[in-house]
């Protein structure tokens, strides 16, 4: 079985590091005074993870592009907390213990810098699995097609689950606006029915196959 684990979220705090260095640049009061600045800067509502520009003001998306993978990206990708205080040792277990089954970690929209600074993350933090993917939040359909249960915990990714395929709902503070059928708090709460192929699974995968022998020999 295919499985893939989302970074950010399950493994990695990262908008609470966001928040910290968004009030630490735009919103400390050392800011110099003669810094001539006409934009307002400031946070609205509580924060989610669907969209950070849905609650953190910037000027424009190229502003918090360069903010987060041009000046910051070491400390936000590579320092930030990870989500919770056994998040890597109890992936690297769940990854020894089930080693019929092929578990990739996925770095979603990571650009510049930022993909070094999540190695450095992983690395700082003692992951010991083999496969690391980044990849844009455009290829989730296609990256469906390869997996066969995706751990995330972004809604995104959850709904735009096969119905042949299953998904876990990674809970954190930042996405209580919705809900799942398979839900976790911790890596060590996953089902071990979970990571079993679903019959429908097995008959596609058949189906699959005698297709392909079947365009062969004609």
């Amino acid at each position: 079985m295919e499985i893939f684990i989302s970074i950010n979220g399950v493994l990695r705090n990262l908008i609470q590091k966001f928040d910290y260095h968004y009030h630490d640049y735009f919103l400390s009061s050392e800011i110099e005074d003669d810094k001539e600045e006409t934009f307002e800067y400031g946070k609205d509502g509580k924060v989610q993870n669907d969209n950070l520009l849905n609650y953190y003001k910037f000027q424009s998306k190229e502003e918090l592009d360069n903010f987060i993978f041009i000046d910051y990206p070491i400390e936000i990708f590579g320092h930030a907390g990870i989500s919770y205080n056994t998040a890597i040792t109890d992936l690297n277990k769940l990854i020894y213990e089930n080693k019929e089954h092929n578990f990739t970690i996925i770095g979603l929209d990571e650009l510049g810098k930022a993909k070094p600074a999540t190695l450095f993350f992983l690395s700082k933090n003692g992951f010991m699995g083999n496969n690391i993917k980044f990849t844009m939040s455009s290829e989730i359909n296609d990256l469906w097609k390869k997996c066969d249960l995706w751990i995330s915990d972004e809604k995104r990714i959850i709904d735009s689950c096969p119905k042949n395929k299953k998904v876990v709902k990674f809970n954190t503070d930042y996405n209580q606006y919705f809900t799942n059928t398979l839900e976790i708090n911790k890596l060590t709460e996953i089902n071990k029915e979970w990571l079993k192929y679903s019959e429908k699974t097995i008959i596609s995968t058949l189906m699959g196959l005698l297709r392909n022998v079947k365009q062969v020999t004609q």
